[in-house]
């Protein structure tokens, strides 16, 4: 394998980055802060870029006439600065492959902010809403990965986003391999994600292949920009145990002529487990390396299905 890039994503600064929470404090996320020798974090905290200070009295998040970020303390409406500055700020943006925010937060939160119908309520309504910052990122990059502090701990939804910002950290890495575009970094990407592509999507895989060969005679930067909106919908898919478990057996007859008739037994009770339960799929990842080591098949080693980002990152996760 060679090195894995380094995927730029943008976090929430009070993850461990600064203390800017509202109460003047910084979270210790431990998650994240493993994750700061494999990325380059682009940190920001909306609130503070607004002009709230630190500390500062709570906003809030009030849905009637139409959807508003209040300070109670003082009844002042912050909805059009924070909406200014979201947009100026991801239009400022370059580069980057993905986002960690701050759950329930008025700006940051993603399906888990408090709402309610007026400045002076005690009770939130029904419901829960995105933050300002974060409607502004889904609706700017409704494909990019996209996760909350609270999410990473969740071993399979932390898979998803690690090998998305991987993955496209790896396609932005070809796409600048060389001062002049061409095919070749996009072949070898391809081949290296076919089985990761197969797991999440086989239609998408096919067009993409489609894409890569060409034989419409396209302009280098028309297939790589046709390539990149497809890859964006691939890596926003989530895998299914099915298409997974399709995935896995075609990897299967590269070496299982090698195997016992016990040791497929093994292999197959694993992907009945699989079907059952997703997570299954670390453990079936490792059993392939050792297999693909053991009888020389460099063709799996090399692929993201089973080496999607570096081992390290799940070495220390499974201490978290």
């Amino acid at each position: 394998m060679s090195g894995f890039p380094r995927p730029k994503i943008v976090v929430s600064k009070c993850l461990g980055f600064a203390a800017c929470r509202y109460d003047g404090k910084m979270l210790q996320a431990t998650i994240v802060d493993h994750l700061k020798s494999f990325v380059d974090f682009i940190d920001v905290c909306p609130e503070s870029e607004i002009g709230l200070g630190i500390p500062r009295d709570p906003v809030i998040i009030v849905l009637n006439d139409r959807k508003r970020l209040l300070q109670p303390s003082n009844g002042l409406d912050f909805t059009d600065r924070m909406e200014g500055f979201s947009k100026s700020y991801l239009e400022e943006l370059d580069d980057f492959d993905g986002f960690i925010l701050k759950s329930k937060s008025p700006s940051c939160g993603v399906g888990t902010t408090k709402v309610f119908h007026d400045a002076g309520s005690k009770e939130f309504l029904h419901g829960h809403e995105n933050g300002f910052f974060a409607d502004a990122v889904l609706r700017d990059y409704p494909d990019l990965p996209l996760i909350d502090e609270q999410q990473l701990n969740d071993p399979v939804l932390r898979e998803h986003f690690l090998t998305g910002v991987f993955a496209l950290a790896s396609f932005r890495q070809c796409s600048l391999s060389g001062k002049v575009l061409t095919l070749e970094p996009l072949i070898g990407y391809h081949a290296r994600n076919k089985l990761l592509f197969m797991a999440l999507d086989k239609q998408i895989m096919t067009a993409m292949g489609n894409i890569v060969a060409n034989r419409d005679g396209l302009l280098i930067e028309v297939i790589y920009e046709k390539y990149l909106s497809y890859l964006l919908k691939i890596l926003a898919k989530r895998a299914e145990p099915r298409s997974t478990v399709n995935a896995m057996m075609h990897a299967f007859g590269y070496f299982s002529r090698n195997l016992s008739a016990g040791e497929k037994f093994e292999f197959m009770r694993k992907l009945q487990e699989c079907r059952e339960d997703l997570s299954v799929i670390f453990e079936l990842r490792q059993w392939f390396i050792s297999c693909a080591q053991e009888f020389n098949v460099y063709y799996l080693l090399d692929q993201t299905l089973f080496n999607p980002y570096p081992p390290e990152l799940s070495d220390g996760f499974r201490v978290v």
